[in-house]
């Protein structure tokens, strides 16, 4: 009884062995794993090389914007914030909190997280003075 588990067992690292020498062996039809490229690592915001996806991206993908409107909106949003009037930390808060608030309350997945930021963003501009024309507020 005990001889068919070790023939298993043999049978098992005879394969395993079989398929590492095909990767290995087999440089046309195999990637070799020595030249597979190095997985991306987070941005480092004080590191210069660090690799980022600019404001009007990160906000036109994570908002999900579809309408013209919401395409206006964000093109505005990333030119006060180049301009220096708009804090990009008060932009990234308020686009964090529409994505939480997209995925955590029940039948805001009807929505999008544009709906939210809107007018999260246009309130807290508001208050420090920034107008923003595209705005539902």
């Amino acid at each position: 009884m005990q001889f068919r588990p070790t023939v298993r067992v043999l049978g098992l690292i005879a394969l395993a062995a079989l398929i590492a020498n095909a990767v290995v062996d087999a440089p046309g039809r195999a990637i070799e794993i020595q030249n597979l490229p190095r997985p991306v690592t987070p941005s480092d915001r004080l590191k210069e090389g660090g690799r980022q996806v600019n404001l009007y991206d990160m906000l036109r993908v994570g908002l999900k914007a579809k309408t013209k409107a919401d395409f206006e909106y964000i093109a505005e949003v990333v030119a006060k914030v180049d301009q220096g009037k708009l804090p990009r930390d008060m932009v990234e808060s308020s686009f964090l909190y529409a994505r939480y608030r997209y995925r955590t309350h029940p039948g805001s997945h009807q929505l999008r997280p544009m709906v939210y930021f809107q007018p999260s963003l246009t309130a807290r501009a508001k208050s420090i003075g920034v107008i923003l024309e595209g705005s539902v507020l």
